[in-house]
């Protein structure tokens, strides 16, 4: 992975001071626009795009060839015009403050510590940011979210919010802003991916990534952290925040708990969660659980049967049945053939 300045080159700067000097100093060598060609706000995009004129942001002109994201430094004293992109952004703010405009008529103002999530095909520009205003941009490539790290239950939730195209059928959020003040460890993610990538070690790809897929999963865990800005954004939250809910309590969830926590009814809950997962409440339930039991089936030598309990199964040919339904072979058939394997 190239580190590279917002629409031009990163170069490594030394300094005294603490780390966090350091990077500060690092951060705004880098973000200098070192070419008047970055001052004309349309050549900014005009060299990023695939076909002249189109206003999308491609991503094989943004992120290295072979590589899953990337990281750039916004340069100050440019505004960035009104565009979109057929990758995933991620803004994090690490000094000041930027201004930003998205789908039009909505502006976000992201502060010291902030993140802000962008789908692909989200419209967006961006105020000219000042000399202390660094803004680190990770772009990834929605192939990422397929990732094997990526794979798990969990992560499904989150690749549904990130490479689905919005429909016209549908209220869909375009973004989500967090406030990290609180959020430690999303904050030491980025960070460390930031830091990391300043020192330019060998292999430190295939770590970013990593580490990019543990934040993933640590902002979907703090779902209920998102900002709120409008109806879009209400429905996604409460959407993530039941799969959050059965990620979390998948022996003992209800519709019926989740609607009491979330005061809200289990009709409307139910039809957001089809909205957005394609699958009921229920049915995500069920995967859930199965899925936990696959686990424990492969890593632990505990009996099917207490198994069977501990997912929050009480009928054993019930789950024996749906277990069958779902991998092909009863459960002692997939622990069998899991450790034929090793």
């Amino acid at each position: 992975m190239n580190w590279k300045m917002a629409w031009g080159t990163c170069h490594f700067v030394t300094g005294r001071g603490s780390v966090k000097e350091e990077l500060l100093k690092y951060l705004k060598e880098a973000s200098e626009a070192k070419n008047g060609i970055w001052k004309e706000t349309s050549s900014i995009l005009c060299h990023h795009e695939k076909e002249p004129g189109s206003n999308v942001v491609d991503k094989d002109l943004v992120i290295g060839q072979g590589e899953l994201m990337d990281m750039h430094c916004q340069p100050p004293d440019v505004s960035i015009p009104d565009h979109s992109h057929n990758y995933v952004e991620l803004v994090y703010m690490y000094s000041g403050s930027t201004v930003h405009k998205i789908n039009g008529p909505s502006i976000l103002r992201l502060d010291n510590n902030d993140l802000l999530l962008l789908r692909q095909g989200t419209s967006h520009a961006i105020e000219p940011a000042g000399e202390d205003d660094i803004a680190v941009h990770f772009f990834l490539l929605p192939e990422f979210f397929f990732y094997p790290e990526m794979m798990t239950e969990a992560g499904s939730a989150l690749r549904h919010f990130f490479t689905r195209n919005p429909s016209g059928k549908h209220l869909v959020a375009d973004y989500l802003h967090f406030h990290l003040q609180d959020m430690l460890p999303a904050k030491n993610l980025l960070e460390n991916m930031i830091w990391s990538m300043m020192k330019d070690k060998k292999g430190r790809q295939e770590i970013n990534q990593a580490t990019m897929g543990i934040l993933i999963m640590e902002l979907f865990h703090n779902a209920d952290k998102a900002e709120l800005h409008d109806m879009a954004q209400y429905e996604e939250k409460v959407a993530m925040t039941a799969y959050q809910y059965l990620e979390n309590n998948y022996p003992s969830a209800t519709l019926e708990e989740f609607s009491t926590l979330s005061m809200q009814p289990p009709y409307y809950i139910s039809r957001l969660f089809k909205r957005h997962y394609q699958v009921t409440f229920t049915e995500c339930l069920q995967l859930i659980r199965l899925m936990k039991a696959a686990v424990l089936l492969t890593s632990t030598s505990i009996p099917v049967e207490e198994i069977i309990v501990e997912v929050g199964y009480e009928n054993s040919s019930y789950f024996h049945r749906l277990f069958k339904e779902r991998y092909g072979m009863t459960p002692k058939q997939y622990r069998d053939k899991s450790k034929c394997q090793f």
